[in-house]
């Protein structure tokens, strides 16, 4: 009996091999920048919503939510941009922390503006890394003092001690008070919506969650973390990522891939509120 296998077996096992490097390379191999729109730029949308799925057993808000509040609080919760403008808004929560500074650097080399949803807690004595990112042209907004879910708290909790305190630390910091800001876990009620829009801020949500919260930790992180946003990408998006909250270093150089990328494609990169058209700060009063 022939120790080598019979030509058919050979065959079947040269296709399978095909077969799994063709599945390799297309899922390794940088996709094409994104086509042109055949939407006009200045058309408006007809809704807002999260383009990227839903993740069982993470807690997420559900996305139908999260479009409904939108829908309901029109020009003050926003998930993403209101046209088909070829812009994109890469925003960064949590910090800043330890891979702040590698982002930053990688934003400046490649002039790109970006903004960053800050905890209180976090932005406490890094006065110098916030004019840094200030002088850079990012913008600022508040992402409460230290990340707690805040529905179902009353307001001496869920503004005096989290958003309140943190407006305080920007104003006695660098002398201004965001106007943005975004809820942990992108959770926050419908009468929290309207007291924020009484104290003039807006409620900035997500369109497009490259999941890196999760994908950091993953053994082929980046590369994860850059297919989330160009298998999503889409006109005005608002990208969620992260620049604290554990190791960021796989966000840094997913970013420093992502946006020769996206320039390929015609995007241009700006801040939220470069995107929404809408004031990012109040001045603190002398």
């Amino acid at each position: 009996m022939s120790r080598f296998p019979s030509p058919w077996l050979r065959l079947l096992l040269a296709l399978l091999v095909a077969v799994l490097l063709t599945v390799s390379v297309r899922e390794w191999w940088p996709p094409q920048p994104p086509a042109p729109s055949t939407v006009p730029a200045h058309t408006p949308k007809v809704s807002q919503q999260v383009r990227t799925p839903y993740l069982d057993n993470w807690d997420q808000v559900p996305l139908q939510d999260m479009a409904g509040q939108a829908a309901r609080f029109p020009g003050q919760v926003w998930l993403e941009g209101p046209t088909h403008r070829r812009l994109i808004a890469l925003t960064f929560d949590d910090g800043p922390g330890e891979d702040t500074p590698a982002l930053l650097d990688v934003l400046a080399r490649h002039k790109a503006r970006a903004t960053f949803f800050w905890l209180g807690q976090n932005l406490a004595g890094r006065k110098a890394l916030a004019q840094r990112a200030l002088a850079d042209g990012h913008t600022l907004g508040n992402h409460t003092w230290d990340h707690p879910d805040m529905v179902d708290t009353d307001e001496a909790y869920w503004w005096d001690e989290q958003l309140g305190r943190t407006q305080a630390l920007y104003r006695d910091m660098l002398g201004l008070e965001p106007r943005l800001m975004r809820p942990p876990y992108g959770h926050i009620s419908d009468a929290q919506i309207a007291r924020l829009q009484q104290k003039g801020m807006q409620v900035i949500l997500w369109s497009l969650d490259t999941q890196d919260w999760n994908r950091n930790r993953m053994l082929f992180g980046r590369h994860n973390i850059e297919r989330g946003l160009q298998d999503f990408v889409h006109e005005e998006a608002i990208v969620l990522m992260h620049d604290a909250g554990g190791k960021r270093g796989k966000t840094v150089a997913a970013v420093d891939a992502l946006i020769p990328w996206l320039r390929a494609g015609g995007y241009e990169l700006v801040t939220v509120d470069q995107l929404l058209g809408i004031q990012p700060y109040r001045q603190a009063k002398p």
